[in-house]
């Protein structure tokens, strides 16, 4: 009986796909930026990109201070790399549903900006609640109210991040964290 010798582990393969969220920052209207999923796939040793795919996003409150990455609760998120772990249906006190919560970062004057994340307006189980007075937290009421502002976080519709969500599932699972080689998201100006 001849056996055949054994592979290197599962491991040791470098991970056939890659993913890269931009949020490209609009200084003009931080409301109106731009968030980028592409995906690679590795080919003969190299990255080939294979898809690419964009929606609106904002992120920040109205104004100057809306554009200050160093302005807790306020600003847009700061730029650089982050890691991120991807929750079908998260349960925050405000942020529930679809979501992406990122890593802290140090904004350009050192300060550490917490709780981040990329998510949309909805409810727990990614339900769109009662259509009340005012404009509510877990509700996507866009144009009458403008969902696209936050609280330092990156939002997006409902659907829009339904259908990142949909992308990043193709590849990607739930509730990890990988590093940053194999999925990242870039805050750029």
């Amino acid at each position: 009986m001849v056996l055949a010798a054994p592979g290197p582990p599962a491991s040791s393969a470098p991970p056939p796909w890659r993913g890269v969220l931009t949020f490209d920052k609009n200084p003009h209207n931080q409301f109106n930026s731009k968030l980028t999923w592409r995906l690679y796939q590795r080919q003969a040793g190299a990255w080939k990109l294979v898809l690419t795919k964009s929606w609106r996003a904002g992120s920040g409150l109205p104004g100057k201070v809306g554009r200050n990455a160093c302005v807790t609760s306020k600003g847009w998120l700061p730029n650089g790399t982050y890691q991120m772990r991807q929750h079908n249906d998260y349960h925050g006190n405000v942020i529930k549903g679809r979501a992406f919560r990122l890593d802290d970062k140090a904004c350009a004057n050192g300060k550490v900006r917490h709780q981040l994340f990329l998510h949309t307006e909805s409810g727990a189980g990614n339900r769109q609640c009662a259509d009340r007075k005012g404009d509510q937290a877990c509700r996507w009421e866009y144009p009458k109210f403008n969902d696209y502002k936050s609280f330092g976080c990156i939002k997006m519709s409902p659907a829009d991040m339904a259908d990142l969500t949909r992308l990043y599932h193709q590849h990607f699972g739930q509730g990890v964290r990988y590093p940053k080689a194999r999925v990242v998201l870039r805050v750029i100006s």
